[in-house]
């Protein structure tokens, strides 16, 4: 055999072997590819609104949107309802959710259940229309307080359930935004801190030392709040 015969068959070796990589290297992207493909299937089977993304697969979008807000609409509302402190906001956040939502649908990946991920659009939308309030407020020059009635309750005064939640909505709403939108998401909402995590895109052991804090903080500010008040609860 010839010097340029073995270069040649050194030659073919070395690609044959770099074939063989290749091909290791695309079954193992493929592998991993499968994994990702099977977690998502199972997701998706496991979603209790699994029923709606078929609507969504049949073009059936304005009659899946009715069935998310059969099912989610009173929560989102009271969601927005409790973060914003502001009824007419929160009516026109809900809205802007369900609005977006309908947009969305087509392109919902499966990536979290559909709860969740309305959640997520329903937390952003939030956070833009406190962003808007406050800068409406920044504008606007505030009257003097100076003879203004004293709101706070007389010490006599008998506290029912209504005035108790109001305090409890007030104390809330005293925290900052990312505290107040992790006890509602967390304790309002029921989410687990692993579904909080995808609707805030942060670790779930932020979110979980974020509520801790704040616990004993809100537990603080609503005591102070109704320290001196007899609490009577309604039957």
């Amino acid at each position: 055999m010839s010097h340029n015969d073995d270069i040649d068959d050194l030659a073919a070796s070395a690609d044959c072997g770099a074939v063989a990589v290749a091909g290791d290297a695309r079954s193992a992207g493929e592998t991993r590819e499968s994994r990702k493909q099977r977690a998502a299937r199972l997701l998706r089977e496991a979603d209790p609104d699994r029923d709606v993304i078929a609507m969504v697969a049949r073009s059936e979008t304005r009659d899946a949107l009715r069935c998310l807000m059969a099912r989610h609409g009173a929560a989102v509302y009271r969601y927005c309802r409790e973060a914003l402190h502001d009824a007419a906001l929160a009516d026109d956040v809900h809205q802007q959710v369900f609005i977006e939502a309908f947009r969305d649908l087509p392109r919902f990946a499966g990536r979290s259940t559909v709860r969740t991920w309305l959640f997520g659009i329903a937390r952003h939308r939030v956070l833009d229309a406190a962003k808007a309030r406050a800068r409406v407020h920044a504008r606007v020059e505030l009257d003097s307080f100076a003879d203004a009635p004293d709101p706070r309750a007389a010490p006599d005064e008998q506290l029912d359930d209504q005035r108790l939640h109001e305090l409890l909505v007030a104390c809330l709403d005293s925290l900052d935004e990312k505290s107040r939108n992790a006890l509602l998401l967390r304790y309002q909402q029921g989410f687990t801190f692993e579904q909080m995590a995808a609707i805030c895109r942060e670790k779930p052991g932020t979110l979980q030392v974020r509520v801790a804090r704040a616990l004993p903080i809100l537990k603080e500010r609503l005591w102070r709040a109704c320290s001196g008040v007899a609490i009577v609860r309604r039957r």
